[in-house]
This record gives structure tokens, C-alpha cells and sequence, in this order.
């Protein structure tokens, strides 16, 4: 035995005593996330601290509510049209702004472009009453027009992910002018393929009037419970692996930072969440063209701007096939599709995307944005 080794012992031993400790912490207060209680076992064992997460430089341009326009603008703007991101109204945005050398925001603008992105915020009781066409007609639109106006841009690319995809193309097809182009990432358009999703939403099994009724804004809780049914064990055992890898720091790094986006989720604004799940999820009326926002049908078929549809491949909560029909469904004949071999998360963090899926949207946004004048 070295002279080391009765420390060595010691430290394994209290860290054992002390994982035990706030595992047991964290079973006891039943969290959907156990990050808060696990979070300093795994950095003491790891020497990784917390690592930067939205760490790419910005600006506040226009606040309404407890939603904010993000400003990013390039090193060297190559780009006069500018980039406006809307996400989902389940997780935070910062997901696109993932770290330092992980983000898609660092990359586009490190493409020259100046992006601006909707940090929806933390619902509260104002923003129970919002409604579709209060979140269509009255945020994004601002924030396209203060995008415009700050970018001194007649135009914008539009780039929805996730559900926000879906708020992108319902937002399109109302209100076109100064939409050059839209990119919808992981975006549902056929809810009948939404798989287990789709089963749980079910007018026969989901009484969503009541749930809207009870409490107003969706609790997270609600909303954290149906992707913890999706896949339970994987839950656990990624805790698991952190500790079987807990010597490799860039592992470390990008699970700390995923966890800690994954354990800041807010609540869901509950009339949107309400006709989101009737006209959506059970009665499929968004890819029929008849769901209605403000008396007019969201017709896909209206949209005449450049669509790229970005879907990846081993995604399991916007499945691809929830998102295949969208060039189908558009009026503009510039429209693609391009699959990537990732998953939901991964199309916007993952190490693959730098070189395989970020380089491959930014030629296409590219080649359809006017360039500045030299």
C-alpha cells in the first residue's frame, strides 16, 4: 500500500457517504430533477464548476411582460438580413446558446449574422389569459418589427424551434410581410404522429379544460412528468455515467450544463397550452389548415417565404415524421428538407453540431440573405 493510499480510501469513502447523502436528499423531496442535490457531489468529485451557459455577449432591445427581444449581434456582420429566433414556451431559450464553442447563436453570428432571439421568461398570472392571437398578433410580431428596426433590415429570417417552429409557421401564415425566409427546427406539423404524445393528449384521456381551469399556467411538474414517462431509467443512469466519467472534464462540463438547463423549466401559459393541445394534439386541425387564430385559419399553404425544414433523425419528442410533411404543405416552391443524425436536443448542443448541422443551415440562410453593402 502507498503512502497516498489510506487518503485515497478516506476520499472515496466520504464521497461514497456523501453521494448517498443527497441521493437520498433528492428521493426524499421527489424532484423531476435531482441536479440542485447532486450538482456539488459531482463538481467536488470532478473539479468542473458550474460551466457558462448563454455565455455569447448581448443586448436587451424590447421587453413586454415577462417576455424579452435578445440581441447577438456578429463580430463582423456580413449579413443585411437578420436572424430571430422563437422557441418552444416549455424550456428556457439559452439552449441555443448552449457554451462557448457548443452554441448556434455563437455560430451564426460568427457567420456574420445579427441574430435576435424571444426569451418568452417566467409566465405569471398576467400571462394566463394569453391567448394565440395575443402570442402571434402582439409578441412576435413586435418582435419582428423591433427586430427589423434595429437591424435596419426590410426582412428577417424567421427561425422557429420545437414548438416554437410551430408559432413560427402559425405566425407566417397570418402575417407574412417582412418574413424573407423560415427555418423550422424540430418542428411538429402533424400531431396524429406524435406517438405516446399524442396517446396521453387524447380527448379520451386528457381533460385539458380541467387542468387549464385548476391552475391557470400549466405547473412544470405537469409538463416535467410526461417526459420523465418517456424515458424513466434514463433519469438515473445518466447520473451513472457522469460518475463512471467523472475524470473526463468535457464530458463533465456539457452534462452539468444540460442538466442545469433541464432543471429550469417554467410554466406553460394556460389558454395557449389549452387551444394547443384541443387543436394540435387532439384534432390534428394545425396540419388540416383549420385551426383558427383570431377568426382566420392557419393555412401553411399561405406561406411563400423560403423554407428550410431541419429534422433530426433520433429525435423522440418532435418525431420526424410529426415534421416530414412541411414541404408539402407550404405555397413556396424554395422548400427543403434536411436531416441530421442527432437528436431533439442535438441539433442545437451537441458536438456534432459545429461541423454536420450548423455549417449545412447557415450556407442555406446564407444564400437566400441579402448581403451588406461593402
Amino acid at each position: 500500500m502507498t503512502a497516498s493510499s489510506p487518503q485515497r480510501l478516506r476520499s472515496f469513502v466520504t464521497s461514497q457517504f456523501q453521494l448517498t447523502r443527497a441521493v437520498a436528499h433528492a428521493l426524499k423531496a421527489r424532484p423531476f430533477n435531482p441536479y440542485p442535490y447532486l450538482k456539488p457531489f459531482i463538481e467536488r468529485a470532478s473539479g468542473v464548476r458550474e460551466p457558462p451557459v448563454s455565455a455569447t455577449p448581448h443586448t436587451v432591445v424590447y421587453t413586454r411582460g415577462s417576455m424579452r427581444l435578445l440581441r447577438y449581434a456578429a463580430p463582423r456582420r456580413r449579413h443585411r438580413t437578420p436572424i430571430l429566433f422563437v422557441y418552444s414556451l416549455i424550456n428556457r431559450w439559452y439552449i441555443l446558446d448552449f457554451l462557448p464553442g457548443r452554441s448556434l447563436i455563437e455560430h451564426l453570428t460568427n457567420e456574420g449574422f445579427d441574430v435576435y432571439a424571444i426569451d418568452w421568461g417566467v409566465p405569471g398570472q398576467e400571462e394566463e389569459r394569453l391567448t394565440w392571437s395575443d402570442l402571434l398578433g402582439g409578441l412576435i410580431q413586435t418582435a419582428v418589427r423591433w427586430t427589423l428596426r434595429v437591424s435596419k433590415s426590410r426582412d428577417l429570417t424567421l427561425y422557429g424551434y420545437c414548438m416554437g417552429g410551430t408559432l413560427a409557421l402559425a405566425y407566417t401564415s397570418l402575417y407574412p410581410e417582412g418574413i424573407r425566409n423560415l427555418v423550422a427546427q424540430a418542428t411538429p406539423v402533424d400531431f396524429s404522429k406524435g406517438g405516446v404524445y399524442t396517446l396521453w393528449t387524447s380527448a379520451n384521456h386528457f381533460d385539458v379544460d380541467s387542468l387549464v381551469d385548476a391552475y391557470g399556467n400549466v405547473p412544470t411538474p405537469v409538463l416535467e412528468s410526461g417526459f420523465l414517462m418517456v424515458a424513466p431509467v434514463q433519469r438515473v443512469t445518466r447520473w451513472l455515467e457522469v460518475c463512471r466519467r467523472i475524470d473526463d472534464p468535457d464530458f463533465v462540463t456539457t452534462f452539468l450544463a444540460m442538466e442545469r438547463w433541464g432543471a429550469d423549466p417554467v410554466p406553460f401559459p394556460g389558454e395557449v397550452y389549452r387551444q394547443y393541445i384541443k387543436d394540435c394534439y387532439q384534432q390534428n386541425l394545425f396540419h388540416q389548415g383549420r385551426m383558427k387564430v383570431g377568426g382566420e385559419n392557419i393555412d401553411l399553404g399561405r406561406i411563400q417565404a423560403s423554407v428550410l425544414n431541419v429534422i433530426a433523425e433520433q429525435d423522440t419528442i418532435a418525431f420526424p415524421a410529426m415534421s416530414e410533411p412541411l414541404v408539402k404543405l407550404v405555397g413556396t416552391k424554395d422548400a427543403e428538407t434536411r436531416r441530421y443524425p442527432v437528436g431533439h436536443i442535438g441539433l442545437s448542443a451537441s458536438s456534432k453540431g459545429s461541423t454536420h448541422v450548423w455549417p449545412s443551415i447557415a450556407e442555406w440562410i446564407g444564400a437566400r440573405s441579402k448581403a451588406m453593402e461593402s
